[in-house]
């Protein structure tokens, strides 16, 4: 079962000579429970098309099923309650707040989503920050912020994951630490993920790889066998 089905999807900004085409036509199945990675440069389309899948954003033209559901067909109130009931975000920005512990940043999405407070528990845990939950932002590492985002994401049990760049701001080191985090929320809670990311070393972990240029998809290829966080270098 596919858990996105995306047909002639298009996104064009401004008009006459300042049109700027974003997306231009895109095709594209995604099964579920797949880590999928979305490679391409600067400009490509890759933000672009993730706010389409995250109910972020309308596009021009062309239709995003998610399952069974046509979010394109969505009014805004409708995009902004199917996105809260269905999709985690992981951005390279941690957004956390800084008054809060990381507990209390975690049950920010579970009280939202009428969820309880051990739900916010088991987020950390899953992300091995079960040690760290009462820790303000600021005596966290990066990896570790970035960590709590992904529990914070996670923790109102989302159908799929959307990660923009979540290694962009780290070290490799640091960064092996949230990719593995991510592999093993995958395997463990079934969660659909697509990550974006300009490097193709990251892409090489993902069962499938899709490649944007110039708001078009040139290739979508699936790794046989996806390397460990551990075995890829940048």
């Amino acid at each position: 079962m596919n858990v996105y089905t995306v047909e002639n999807l298009t996104k064009t900004y401004g008009e006459g000579g300042a049109k700027v085409t974003a997306l231009n036509g895109v095709n594209l199945s995604v099964p579920e429970n797949k880590f999928v990675a979305i490679l391409g440069a600067s400009g490509s389309g890759k933000s672009t098309l993730l706010n389409m899948l995250g109910c972020m954003d309308k596009p021009t033209g062309g239709t995003v099923r998610f399952y069974d559901t046509d979010i394109t067909a969505l009014s805004k109130r409708q995009m902004t309650a199917f996105r809260g009931g269905n999709i985690g975000f992981v951005f390279q920005s941690y957004n956390l707040l800084p008054d809060l512990t990381a507990l209390e940043n975690t049950e920010f999405s579970t009280e939202l989503a009428g969820l309880p407070r051990k739900e916010a528990e088991k987020a950390l845990e899953a992300v091995g920050l079960s040690g760290r939950m009462n820790h303000y932002p600021a005596e966290l590492s990066g990896g570790e912020q970035q960590r709590v985002s992904i529990a914070r994401a996670i923790a109102k049990n989302p159908k799929v994951l959307l990660c923009d760049e979540p290694t962009g701001a780290l070290d490799f080191h640091t960064g092996v630490m949230v990719l593995e985090a991510l592999v093993r929320i995958r395997r463990e809670k079934h969660t659909s993920i697509l990550l974006i990311t300009h490097n193709q070393e990251i892409a090489k972990i993902a069962d499938m790889v899709i490649s944007l240029r110039s708001g078009e998809i040139v290739s979508v290829t699936e790794n046989e066998s996806p390397l460990a966080p551990s075995e890829v270098t940048w």
